[in-house]
């Protein structure tokens, strides 16, 4: 658990992806959840922090991975939570396959590891596919940044479209510059070279602009969905440059 100057913050880690709870109104609001073989962990891990299922009232997608989403129709059905995505994230949940096979590598050495992890990968696993998402008029779709959603369920906080890893990605801002940024910055495998850029891109001019303006609306501290958080600092920073700040 982490506790910021206004939230505390529930930390989920399932397999690679790290899901966060926030409080709201009636219960929690979760920020993404994993590879539907995580589900029974997920269950597990909510009774540890001594929450049921069913207090999880808003599921917040970061982006549309397999990921990310990949037990959000579990969910949806146990809980008949909402869910709260970006409008192009519509259809690839509807299809329940990433888009564009989720962009392309951040640089050559992550193209090679990664080569080699995907090879194992699909063997057991298929590859980018997850249970179809069918968003309804009950669920809240986000067009771009959104002042408004987060406050109406009780979380001082604003949605930022942030794209560059995908066209779809939406972060969550508090008010205290906590900000949980799904893929849009990582934490992970930087021994490859790629600092905090996503080791998938779709556009990398994208990206940095969606760090300047996560930087502009007072960002402090970055909660990636892949590795621990660190400073917002480090987003203006160039590639490669270590950090001086210690979470």
């Amino acid at each position: 658990m982490n506790k910021t100057s206004s939230n505390i913050v529930h930390r989920v880690k399932l397999g690679w992806t790290q899901c966060y709870l926030l409080k709201c109104t009636g219960g929690y609001l979760l920020i993404d959840t994993d590879y539907p073989k995580y589900y029974r962990l997920f269950e597990k891990k909510l009774a540890n922090l001594g929450i049921e299922t069913s207090d999880i009232k808003y599921l917040l997608l970061t982006h549309h991975h397999d990921d990310h989403a990949g037990f959000a129709a579990e969910l949806g059905r146990r809980t008949g939570c909402k869910v709260i995505a970006h409008r192009n994230a519509v259809l690839p949940l509807k299809q329940g396959k990433n888009e564009d096979a989720g962009g392309k590598p951040a640089n050559r050495c992550l193209q090679i590891v990664l080569s080699f992890y995907w090879t194992f990968y699909t063997l057991f696993h298929g590859k980018w596919n997850f249970p179809p998402l069918t968003l309804t008029e009950r669920d809240i779709v986000i067009e771009g940044d959104n002042e408004a959603v987060l406050k109406g369920i009780g979380i001082d906080g604003v949605i930022l479209h942030t794209p560059g890893h995908t066209r779809d990605s939406i972060s969550v801002l508090l008010s205290d510059g906590s900000a949980f940024v799904g893929d849009a910055a990582m934490n992970f495998l930087r021994w490859t070279g790629v600092g905090h850029r996503p080791i998938y891109i779709e556009d990398i001019d994208t990206v940095y602009e969606s760090w300047r303006k996560l930087r502009e609306h007072g960002a402090r501290v970055i909660y990636p969905s892949h590795g621990r958080p660190f400073s917002a600092i480090e987003l203006g920073k160039p590639v490669g440059q270590a950090s001086s700040i210690d979470y």
